[in-house]
C-alpha cells in the first residue's frame, strides 16, 4: 500500500454536497482533494434530480412556513431541528448556487420563478428549465470546481476504508486507485457519499 500526506481536507463524493463543501473549503484557503470513483457528473444522485429546489423565496413565504409544511409532509419521520436548519438556509443556498452559475428560471424583475408542488402550501420550488434541475445545477458547480486551483479531483478512486489513530479519531482515508490501495492522511475527511436510496427496495437513485 502506498501512503501520502495531504495538507487539507479529503472529500469523498462528488455530488452536490461534496463539491459544494470543496468549493467552500478552497475559498477559505484550504487545499482540497476530492475522491470519486467516476467522472464528475456521473454516478451521483444530484445529476438525476428533477423538479427544482424548494426554498422560501417570495414575500408570501417564510422559512417557518416551509418547515411547518416539511414536518406535516414527513408524518412523524422528520426531525424538527433538521427541518428548521434546512429551511432557514434555503434562500441563501439557492442564491449561492445561482452565484456559481446555476441557471434558475427568472421572472422579468430578476426574481426566481417558483412553482407549487405537492406538500407545499405556497409556490416555493425554484425551477431550472423544466425537469432538468439537478444536472443543470450540478454542471454549474462542476465548472466552478474545475476552475478552482485549490481543488484537485481524483475521478478514478473508490473509498475502501477510513484510517484511525490510537484514540479512534479519523485521520485519513484508504482509497483504491488504478487497482492499488492508497492511504491518504489528511487534516479532515468529509464523507459525502450519499447512498441512502439503497436502503429501499424501490429507488430512483443510481445503483452505486
Amino acid at each position: 500500500m502506498s501512503r501520502m500526506r495531504h495538507e487539507g481536507p479529503v472529500i469523498v463524493g462528488a455530488g452536490l454536497a461534496g463539491l459544494s463543501a470543496a468549493l467552500e473549503a478552497a475559498r477559505a484557503g484550504a487545499r482540497v482533494l476530492v475522491v470519486t470513483p467516476e467522472p464528475l457528473l456521473s454516478g451521483c444522485s444530484s445529476a438525476w434530480a428533477q423538479g427544482g429546489m424548494a426554498a422560501a423565496l417570495t414575500a408570501v413565504d417564510s422559512a417557518e412556513l416551509h418547515a411547518k409544511d416539511t414536518l406535516a409532509a414527513g408524518a412523524g419521520l422528520v426531525e424538527p431541528g433538521a427541518a428548521q436548519a434546512l429551511t432557514e438556509a434555503g434562500r441563501e443556498t439557492v442564491e449561492w448556487l445561482a452565484a456559481q452559475g446555476a441557471p434558475f428560471d427568472r421572472d422579468a424583475d430578476g426574481g426566481f420563478v417558483v412553482s407549487l408542488e405537492a406538500a407545499h402550501s405556497v409556490a416555493r420550488v425554484a425551477r431550472v428549465g423544466g425537469d432538468g434541475a439537478g444536472r443543470a445545477i450540478l454542471s454549474a458547480v462542476v465548472a466552478a470546481v474545475r476552475a478552482e486551483t485549490m481543488i484537485e479531483v481524483w475521478e478514478d478512486a473508490r473509498l475502501k476504508g477510513l484510517s484511525q489513530d490510537e484514540a479512534g479519531r479519523v485521520v485519513g482515508a484508504v482509497v483504491e486507485r488504478g487497482g492499488r490501495p492508497v492511504e491518504i492522511t489528511a487534516t479532515a475527511v468529509v464523507l459525502a457519499t450519499g447512498g441512502a436510496g439503497g436502503l429501499f427496495a424501490a429507488t430512483t437513485t443510481p445503483s452505486a
